[in-house]
């Protein structure tokens, strides 16, 4: 540091006057001014180590500390259960822990990123310090010093230039001791034009002695961001909805079984929405600082979408399922969470909103690049397009760059309906599991040569008929399948817009043909888009490395076999993977959705993958 010519009474302002400084904790004319964070990423200060001083001021990949954005209800002062019935959209996003000036117990206050004053025994008894937060993050935080009576928060001052700041004053005696503080993030980086993370954070020291000015510190920190799970990360526990207007018992039985073979550690969690689309109304990521021993204190965040179904109605706009996610999971460590959002975005395109919709590619490293947290997978064209504050709001995290493929060709236009990714142990980490439609025809036909022409599929499923909402029989022969025009035209070009989908994931990513597996179904179009005619048994949870969850494909039995579920199984076998089969037709597949659609998973961060290493 170097000792500023001037006293506080001279200092006009904090923010517009800047502090002349070179980045470290100093000792001028035995003036010991040195503040202190986690900058080597430890989990703990340290005034013995250079690391925890080294860089303070810059943070880079390399050095710098982190602080959590406090957004769970370590409290629970927030309403949970029925207790939302009658509280806005607004009112339950804006409940949090940041939203006081007070920490909330012993797990509020483990939220706090710490930051230390280095005791100066010599503090002469004119001494007088301070401890402030740069203007431009004044909104976005909220500091906090220790007292004999727990953190209490600073006060916000104005400035002569009419912006504001917090500021902790020190005495000489505090200055003499040292002093603890702590701060928290207020929310995430919210979009790519506002604040940026970075909050500044100063410790100037007046001597009050004639000649000495003022010495000064600064420390930069960043808030943590909001990350996305991808599949290879193992599961922790999944979700499904058990409405009361469906049979859920043909389902659940066998997913059920599928999670105990899976052997997932909370098993299944069952909400009582009247939404069993558990996949789109909510998304689950999570949020990390650096924790003693190399590990991470991690914040899980349960997303609500931006599904916005009463555009007239500011205060209450979101879909209502996604009110789930406060009335169930938002407590201590766990945050509910909704995302920025338009509420004019055009309602056509509103299903791209639905978390289906947002999947994450597993790592991997292409033209020069590494993503060692993944990529997230969107469905969006610049005529048919996701809301632009919610892409906006991930692209802000600067962790998971976005890839977007086309998707508006689809009924309900997800990434989920054609692609899947699945952990192997190639070179790449994982394989795509992709819609293979002309694959499905041409097994079609093998029967056909192979005389089972007079095969039926989907034997004993119904159809419903939305026009008359009567149930229709599904039941077809293979020849009439194919004899079907509609269902071989939208087949057809299925084909081709996968293919495009993959073009796209291959330029991005760079994965070969032979990490592409083929999953075949047919499609059939509906209101002039297509969906699924077959069950898609790429739309299916990864449980874990070795069992996938694939909704049953119901194709023709030939000696007791299905061939469609041979080929998946024999497809997968070679990587390890085992092809669980789940009853979905009824409560999902005839409604437009499949297995995924249907349900969620919550994942734990994999072991020594830090974001804060990644960052730009």
């Amino acid at each position: 540091m170097k000792k500023l010519g001037v006293g506080f009474a001279a200092l006009a302002c904090l923010s517009g006057c800047g502090s002349d400084s070179d980045g470290g904790g100093t000792t001028q004319a035995s003036v010991v001014v040195d503040l202190r964070v986690d900058v080597n990423r430890d989990g703990q200060i340290s005034f013995d180590d250079p690391a925890d001083d080294d860089g303070e001021d810059v943070w880079t990949p390399q050095a710098g500390a982190v602080f959590l954005p406090n957004i769970d209800d370590d409290a629970q002062a927030c309403p949970k259960g029925g207790a939302i019935s009658g509280i806005t959209d607004d009112q339950l996003a804006q409940c949090r822990d940041s939203a006081n000036e007070v920490v909330d117990g012993p797990e509020d206050e483990q939220d706090l990123a710490r930051l230390a004053v280095r005791p100066w025994p010599q503090a002469p008894k004119s001494a007088i310090g301070r401890v402030w937060v740069d203007s431009a993050a004044v909104d976005q935080v909220r500091l906090f010093r220790r007292t004999p009576n727990g953190f209490q928060v600073v006060p916000v001052e104005q400035l002569d230039d009419g912006t504001s700041s917090w500021r902790a004053w020190l005495s000489a005696e505090e200055l003499a001791t040292g002093m603890e503080l702590a701060i928290e993030g207020r929310d995430f980086v919210r979009s790519t034009t506002g604040w940026n993370g970075l909050v500044d954070v100063h410790l100037d020291v007046d001597t009050g002695e004639a000649g000495q000015g003022i010495v000064s510190d600064v420390v930069q920190m960043r808030v943590a961001p909001l990350m996305l799970s991808h599949q290879l990360q193992p599961a922790e526990q999944v979700f499904a909805t058990r409405v009361s207007w469906l049979d859920n018992q043909a389902f659940h039985a066998e997913y059920d079984a599928a999670v105990n073979k899976a052997a997932v550690a909370g098993g299944i969690v069952d909400n009582s929405q009247n939404d069993h689309w558990t996949q789109d109304w909510m998304e689950i990521g999570y949020t990390t600082v650096p924790a003693p021993g190399g590990e991470q204190r991690r914040m899980d965040v349960f997303m609500r979408s931006t599904n916005v179904y009463r555009p007239g109605q500011p205060a209450n706009a979101l879909r209502d399922a996604g009110r789930e996610v406060y009335a169930s999971y938002h407590g201590s460590n766990s945050a509910a969470y909704t995302p920025p959002f338009e509420i004019g975005h055009p309602q056509q395109m509103d299903s791209l909103n639905s978390y289906g919709n947002t999947e994450t590619i597993p790592p991997h490293s292409h033209a020069g690049k590494s993503y060692p947290l993944g990529r997230i997978l969107r469905g969006r064209i610049d005529a048919f397009y996701t809301d632009p504050l919610t892409d906006d709001f991930f692209k802000a995290q600067r962790v998971q760059p976005p890839v977007f493929i086309d998707t508006s060709w689809l009924l309900v236009g997800h990434v989920d309906e054609t692609l899947s990714f699945l952990k192997t142990d190639n070179d790449l980490g994982f394989i795509v599991l992709a819609n293979d439609a002309a694959l499905a025809k041409k097994m079609l036909e093998d029967l056909v040569a192979a005389g089972q022409g007079d095969t039926p599929m989907f034997a004993g499923k119904q159809w419903i008929d939305f026009d008359t909402n009567k149930n229709v029989p599904a039941q077809a022969t293979v020849s009439e399948v194919l004899a079907d025009t509609e269902v071989m035209a939208e087949s057809k070009k299925a084909e081709v817009e996968v293919a495009a989908q993959l073009d796209a994931i291959r330029t991005e990513v760079g994965i070969q043909d032979t990490e592409i597996v083929p999953a075949p179904f047919l499609h059939m179009s509906s209101y002039g888009v297509s969906v699924a005619y077959q069950p898609g048994t790429v739309n299916g949870q990864v449980l874990s490395d070795k069992v996938f969850a694939s909704p049953r494909p119901h194709g023709p039995k030939v000696n007791g076999v299905d061939p469609f579920e041979k080929q998946l199984e024999d497809a997968l076998a070679p990587y390890g993977i085992e092809v669980v089969w789940v009853e979905d037709w009824d409560m999902l597949h005839r409604l437009s959705g499949e297995v995924h659609c249907g349900t969620n998973t919550k994942r734990a961060p994999l072991p020594g993958v830090f974001w804060w290493e990644v960052t730009p």
